[in-house]
Parts: structure tokens; C-alpha cells; sequence
């Protein structure tokens, strides 16, 4: 009979078997995982925070941009405003002004008032007429300007109403001017004598035109320039007188006067469109820029 004591297989006893040791397992405690969200939970906080405060920064920036901007753009109105509302009367009253002049030179009979204007009121309705290039007009308003108590004889106004009556094709009126302006004792000057002249070429007078020139060698600080000749050359290749031109560009090369860009301009121009060429270019066009006589020849 066994009994439970004897085994035959014994568990054999312990040989230099180190003591078994508790291991206790790392418990995480729940207080130190709050604090760990927290502190990330408060960083996003603060990071949001931030941002939203630069983000008001700068819409408030914006806000007194704006506002400022705002400010300039209605200050600038009011000016623009006020600026419209000044223009507006000052054309009115130019307006005004010209319309009574215009009716008191309609109704002009030789009575003082019409001695008496305002420098401001004759001088602009003069200046209006000679732009438009309305001659009769400003003939009459001249009239009336040289009846007035303060007027003085002026050569430059002369010298603009010839110049007026060239281009509006009125060489005997331009000639009565002239001497009016001679009679008046004003200065006389080349730039008188070559408005004139311009006058009698435009028109195709030109005998008068070339004797004119003639008068105004022989008189003193009167002779002719480059602007002379070259208001001369440009009349006279209009109506193809290339003759006349040979002539003019001789006389100018003897007096030793040196055609401008202008001239130069003129010549080629027109003797281009006629296909035709120059006697000798080489001594009319010695000082012209490089190219020009290659163009001629």
C-alpha cells in the first residue's frame, strides 16, 4: 500500500536559487495626467489668446487706417468741391465780363463810357478773338482797346495781330497794321517785319514779300534770320516755286545764316514729294546733320 509521503518523483530542494522578490507595478497616478492636459490644454489657451490679440491688433490697425483714409478722402472732396464751386464763379464772372464787353462793343457810339473799361475786361476778349482767329472781331475790340484812357502802344500785341491776319489770310489789313504801328511810334523789330512777311507769302504776294526782305536788310536790328527765311521757303514750296527757294538758300549762304532743323525739315519734305533734287546740296546742307545731303543726292 502507497502512502501519499513517498513520491517517486520528488521535487528536488533549491540549489543557489535567489529568493523570489516582489515586483510591484508602476501605478500612474490620475492627478499627475490632469496636470500634464492641463498645462497643454492652458498653453493652447494662451497660444489662441495670443492670436486672437493680434488678430484685434490688426483690425484695429485697419480700423484707424481706414478711418484715416476715410478722413483724407473727405477732406479731399470738400476741397475738389470748394475748387468747382470757385472755378464755376470765376467763369461766370469771365462770362459776364466778356458779354459786356462784346455789348458795348455792339453798341459803341463814341460815348466816355466806352473809354473807361477795365485793362482786365478788353485785354481777355482781345486775347478770346485773336486764339479763335475771329480777325473782324478782333480788329474792333483793338479799336476800342487803343481808345481807352490808360492805353499805352505795345509792339508784342501789334506783332500778335499780324500774325493773326497771316493766318487768316489778310495781308492788307496786316499792311494797314504795320503802319498804324509805325505811326504810334512803336519800337520796330525783326519780329514785326517777318509777321508781315509771312502775311504777303501766305497769301502768295510774293514781290511784296521779297521786297519786304530787301527792306529789312537795310534796315537796323531789323535783318532777316533763320525764322525769316525758313516762314519764306516753307511759302514758297507750297506753291512749288522751287526757283524762288534756290534763290532764298543762295542769299542765305552768302549772309552766312545756317539753315535750323526746321529748314532742313521743309526742304526734304517737300522735295521729296516732288521727286526732285537740289542744285549743288553739298553747299546748302554743309552743316546739316549726317544723312541729310546722303537723302538729297
Amino acid at each position: 500500500m502507497v502512502t501519499l509521503s513517498s513520491h517517486p518523483h520528488p521535487v528536488p530542494p533549491a540549489v543557489n536559487r535567489p529568493p523570489a522578490t516582489n515586483v510591484k507595478p508602476i501605478r500612474v497616478s490620475p492627478l499627475s495626467a490632469s496636470k500634464h492636459e492641463l498645462s497643454a490644454s492652458n498653453k493652447n489657451a494662451e497660444d489662441e489668446t495670443c492670436s486672437l490679440t493680434v488678430t484685434e491688433k490688426r483690425r484695429e490697425k485697419r480700423g484707424l487706417v481706414n478711418a484715416e483714409e476715410l478722413k483724407q478722402m473727405e477732406a479731399r472732396e470738400r476741397r475738389e468741391e470748394m475748387n468747382r464751386k470757385i472755378a464755376s464763379k470765376k467763369a461766370i464772372s469771365v462770362i459776364l465780363r466778356r458779354e459786356a464787353t462784346k455789348a458795348l462793343i455792339e453798341k459803341k457810339g463814341g460815348s466816355n463810357n466806352s473809354k473807361k473799361l477795365l485793362p482786365r475786361t478788353v485785354l481777355e476778349a482781345l486775347h478770346e478773338r485773336i486764339t479763335a482767329l475771329r480777325w473782324e472781331s478782333a480788329l474792333k475790340v483793338f479799336e476800342l482797346l487803343r481808345e481807352q484812357i490808360w492805353y499805352r502802344p505795345n509792339s508784342a500785341m501789334y506783332i500778335k495781330l499780324l500774325v493773326m491776319l497771316g493766318k487768316c489770310k489778310q495781308p492788307e489789313k496786316a499792311h494797314d497794321l504795320f503802319q498804324a504801328m509805325i505811326d504810334e511810334g512803336c519800337v520796330m523789330n525783326r519780329e514785326a517785319y517777318t509777321a508781315l512777311l509771312s502775311a504777303y507769302s501766305r497769301s502768295g504776294l510774293f514781290d511784296k514779300a521779297f521786297s519786304l526782305l530787301g527792306e529789312m536788310k537795310d534796315t537796323p536790328n531789323c535783318n532777316p534770320d533763320v525764322q525769316t527765311y525758313s516762314i519764306l521757303i516753307k511759302s514758297c514750296l507750297q506753291v512749288f516755286a522751287f526757283d524762288k527757294v534756290q534763290a532764298l538758300l543762295s542769299d542765305m549762304a552768302s549772309q552766312g545764316i545756317r539753315p535750323n532743323t526746321v529748314t532742313y525739315n521743309t526742304l526734304i519734305d517737300a522735295y521729296g514729294k516732288a521727286k526732285m533734287y537740289l542744285v549743288n546740296p553739298s553747299l546748302y546742307f554743309q552743316h546739316a546733320p549726317s544723312g541729310c545731303l546722303d537723302y538729297m543726292q
